[in-house]
């Protein structure tokens, strides 16, 4: 036997047989078959529940931003404390309210007086003067009115001269009702008892008419002004209790809100408010300043229309 040839290890191998389709055709076919049951399934299925899901999957995003980027609100809290001073509750500027020489003022600088003790008075002899003279004239004016009246009797005079002379009795008197009341500006009284905070006048000056004399002040009645932030006014309410701190001589009194302001600064963004004093034996007087610390800040108090009233009640009664 002749001996083969060797094969080419390069050459190609000699093709097989074709049977039925290509391979790559059944692949191709095979991929177009899937392609084609997908958009068929995107196609036969519900778009309004695809986009639904798509709409809230993007809300949900935007919402998870905003919530991340916006920045979470702390609750103002209230100050544990805020500044007031001590007041009188009763202030006055006594003054003069007519022209005239001092003659007396009893009371100086520091000195405490009586309610209806005499603060300032004046020299008044030209008024004093003045008054006697119309009290003379209403009396002759009388004589002269009553002779009239006695004459008409016996028709001895005209009923014209008896109205003058009545008309000329009641002028006079008018006068002299006028010097009088005059006469009652020469004294100045205290309207309530309290201290001597300023001298502005003293005794032989010559006032004017509505110059002030003295200035004054309750002495016991106390009360602290104090300035607190306006948002406090959601909880804020009279009756709210605190204790107050002196700067001048360490004393801790209480008080309690009595009123509160009637407008609030736009600029600082407070109001002041006022609060009485209790009693103490410290030493506390007007002018001294402090800190005010309440018992329960920020506490909302309780609304008085929570209670119902009796008629109320018969109301809904009625209504039931």
């Amino acid at each position: 036997m002749a001996d083969e040839p060797d094969k080419n290890l390069f050459d190609t191998p000699a093709e097989e047989p074709k049977s039925g389709f290509p391979k790559w055709l059944l692949w191709g076919g095979g991929i177009a078959a899937v392609g084609a049951v997908a958009v068929a399934a995107m196609n036969s299925g519900d778009g309004g529940n695809w986009s639904v899901s798509e709409a809230d999957k993007a809300a949900a995003v935007t919402d998870a931003a905003e919530t991340k980027a916006a920045p979470e609100k702390e609750e103002a809290k209230p100050e544990p404390d805020v500044r007031g001073v001590i007041k009188a509750k009763q202030e006055s500027t006594v003054a003069s309210k007519m022209t005239a020489r001092i003659t007396n003022m009893p009371f100086s600088k520091g000195q405490s007086f009586r309610r209806g003790a005499l603060l300032a008075s004046f020299d008044c002899s030209t008024i004093s003067a003045q008054l006697r003279a119309a009290q003379a004239a209403t009396a002759a004016y009388q004589k002269t009115y009553d002779t009239n009246v006695e004459l008409d009797q016996y028709e001895a005079v005209g009923k014209n001269e008896v109205a003058v002379s009545k008309a000329n009795v009641g002028k006079a008197a008018a006068e002299a009702n006028a010097v009088r009341a005059q006469l009652s500006d020469c004294a100045v009284y205290a309207p309530f008892s309290g201290t001597v905070v300023e001298q502005i006048a003293h005794r032989g000056e010559v006032a004017a008419s509505g110059q002030p004399l003295l200035k004054i002040q309750s002495g016991g009645d106390l009360e602290v002004e104090l300035i607190v932030p306006s948002n406090w006014l959601t909880w804020l309410r009279p009756g709210a209790t605190f204790s107050f701190l002196i700067d001048e001589t360490g004393a801790t009194v209480t008080g309690a809100i009595t009123q509160l302001g009637a407008s609030v600064d736009p600029v600082s963004k407070t109001i002041r408010v006022t609060g009485s004093v209790g009693s103490s034996d410290a030493l506390i007087l007007p002018g001294m300043s402090g800190s005010a610390k309440f018992d329960n800040p920020g506490a909302a108090p309780v609304a008085a229309a929570a209670v119902p009233s009796e008629k109320a009640k018969g109301i809904g009664t009625a209504a039931n």
